[in-house]
């Protein structure tokens, strides 16, 4: 009887079909949960960014702990301001304001903070602005943030929020418009770049209209909650400068050092663009770069290759590192400077520079007052009171001390005295990583139902 024998390949064949169809499976699979997560990082990505609420931390300034919930605990005076921006959405700010400020041609700053937190938080950093830099400070708090309308932050509204800003502060009947900086960190350092981009290129053109006409308040209480809601101003110009701190390339270079899983699908579904780099070369205002060279959020070498970009712009120079769309205008800042931050961290470089940190922004403000064109309207006498400006940094300069923050005890805290402030930072951060970020997301979803009879409790 013949003896029948089986072919290898035969055997090997069920065996074969069952690989391939699990190998088949997992590919399936995986491209399904790629799938659902892409989505997700397109659909959910501003949550990921915007923290207007975070780590416990309140989102309005009042439910802060002391020290931290109104200018008015710094017995300084100060104005609260409403602020309309072109689409109908209105932002909170308080103006912390020097007495004689327009007659003595006293600069202003345009503080953008970061995103997480509000501003609030960034009191005590204002505060030693607003003496050290014998500066007024416009504290601005993006849409979302603080007691800001309760509307979803996003690239777009945070930019309406520094032009409505700008108009509004170039406008005020007590503010010199050629005296205007602009100072953002991490996250507005990139507004502070779009803002200066803006102001070269729109401000100019702007049309006729008013500031808020609200008087400073006493030192000791809060001034009454101001609205403007005029959307035309004749008086913006370019900045006099601005100053940067610990801010990225981009949010595209971000997601490569925060979220390196997923960044092969970013061309995918980011949205989100904050690219200084592209700005960087092209503007001619004046830019002081400060970074802390311990940075544990933003590479430190990405504000180095922002002061390559604005020092050495050249439309030769910049095609290869930010687009062929940049031969026709990149330009070279008029000015640009850099000042490191020996042991600085992502939100306490402020704290960590000592008074050498007030030093570089003072003298980088005075070397452009110092070199203002006198033919200008407003400039009759630029040289008297830029020397009298000089003199009065000098002064500051030699009374300074380093500054230290903690977050307000709520019994015995004095926020006004200095002397009771230790070295702890109230300032909060964002997580590093995905996991971290969609937690908080999480979160501050739950937090954002807030009503508006809730949000007017708070004033």
């Amino acid at each position: 009887m013949p003896t029948t024998i089986d072919s290898p390949s035969a055997a090997s064949s069920p065996l074969s079909s069952l690989v391939m169809k699990t190998v088949f499976r997992m590919c399936s699979l995986g491209t399904g949960l790629i799938t659902i997560f892409a989505v997700f990082l397109y659909a959910k990505q501003e949550s990921l960014l915007y923290f207007p609420s975070i780590g416990g931390i309140p989102r309005r300034p009042s439910s802060n702990p002391r020290g931290y919930r109104s200018p008015s605990e710094y017995n300084i005076p100060f104005e609260t301001h409403m602020i309309k921006c072109e689409d109908g959405v209105s932002i909170h700010s308080w103006l912390l304001l020097h007495p004689q400020s327009l007659s003595e041609r006293i600069p202003t700053i345009l503080f953008f903070h970061g995103n997480a937190g509000n501003i609030g938080l960034r009191l005590p950093n204002a505060h030693q602005m607003f003496k050290q830099m014998n500066a007024n400070i416009l504290m601005v708090e993006y849409r979302g943030y603080g007691d800001s309308d309760s509307v979803k932050p996003n690239e777009k509204g945070l930019k309406l929020d520094a032009e409505a800003a700008l108009r509004f502060i170039s406008n005020h009947p007590q503010i010199d418009p050629e005296r205007i900086f602009c100072f953002g960190r991490s996250l507005g350092g990139a507004v502070a770049f779009h803002l200066a981009k803006y102001a070269e290129q729109a401000g100019l053109g702007l049309g006729s209209g008013s500031g808020s006409d609200a008087s400073a308040s006493s030192p000791s209480v809060s001034s009454a909650q101001n609205t403007n809601t005029n959307m035309d101003c004749e008086n913006v110009q370019p900045l006099a400068g601005i100053m940067v701190e610990n801010t990225f390339r981009s949010i595209s270079t971000m997601v490569d050092q925060l979220m390196p899983m997923i960044a092969p699908l970013k061309f995918l579904v980011l949205r989100m663009d904050w690219s200084n780099e592209k700005i960087a070369p092209m503007i001619t205002t004046p830019v002081l770069y400060l970074a802390g060279d311990r940075d544990e959020l933003v590479p430190h070498d990405h504000m180095h290759h922002l002061y390559n970009l604005s020092r050495t712009a050249t439309a030769s120079e910049n095609v290869s590192k930010v687009g062929a769309s940049t031969r026709s205008t990149s330009k070279k800042s008029v000015l640009t400077q850099m000042h490191v931050i020996n042991g600085g961290t992502h939100n306490d470089s402020w704290m960590k520079g000592g008074p050498q940190y007030f030093e570089k922004t003072r003298a980088f403000m005075s070397n452009i007052m110092l070199n203002e064109d006198g033919n200008t309207s407003t400039s009759s006498n630029t040289n008297t009171r830029s020397n009298s400006f000089r003199q009065s940094l000098d002064q500051h300069q030699h009374q300074q001390q380093p500054v230290e923050v903690v977050m307000g005890q709520e019994d015995g805290y004095g926020a006004h005295n200095a002397g009771e402030l230790t070295s702890r930072n109230a300032i909060p951060i964002m997580p590093n990583n995905l996991v971290g970020m969609a937690k908080e997301a999480s979160k501050g979803n739950a937090n954002d139902n807030v009503s508006e009879s809730d949000k007017k409790k708070n004033y």
